[in-house]
C-alpha cells in the first residue's frame, strides 16, 4: 500500500479551509445570537416574569373572578386601594398595596346563601 503525500497534503488543505469556513460561519452564527437573540428573549422573559408595579381594573378583576363593575364598586367603597393622576380616566391598582388588602376582599357570592 502506498501513499501519495501530495494527494493527501492537498485533502488536508482543503479540510482545513472547509474547516476554517465552518467556524466562521459559527462564529457570525453565534454573533447573531449574543447580540440580537439573546436581548430579545430577556426583554420577553422580563415582561412576561416582572411583577408590574400597578393592576389595571381588568386584571384585579381576573384575579378576583369577578366582573370590572364588582372591582369598581370596591373602589369607590375603599376596599381597593387605587391611585389616579389628574386627567386620567383610567384607575391604577398599586400591586404591593393591593396584595395586602387581597386576603381582606372577598367577593359576595361566597357569602351568599344559594338555595
Amino acid at each position: 500500500m502506498q501513499y501519495n503525500f501530495i494527494e493527501n497534503e492537498e485533502v488536508t488543505e482543503g479540510l482545513t479551509k472547509n474547516l476554517v469556513k465552518f467556524s466562521e460561519a459559527q462564529e457570525k452564527t453565534m454573533e447573531i445570537i449574543l447580540y440580537k437573540v439573546v436581548p430579545m428573549l430577556e426583554s420577553i422573559h422580563d415582561q412576561v416574569f416582572k411583577k408590574p408595579e400597578y393592576l389595571s381594573v381588568g386584571q384585579v378583576a381576573l384575579i378576583e373572578g369577578v366582573s370590572e363593575k364588582t372591582i369598581r364598586n370596591r373602589i369607590k367603597d375603599g376596599t381597593i386601594p387605587t391611585t389616579k393622576n389628574e386627567g386620567e380616566r383610567a384607575y391604577k391598582i398599586p400591586r404591593l398595596e393591593y396584595s395586602q388588602t387581597q386576603t381582606d376582599v372577598k367577593s359576595k357570592t361566597s357569602y351568599r346563601n344559594v338555595s
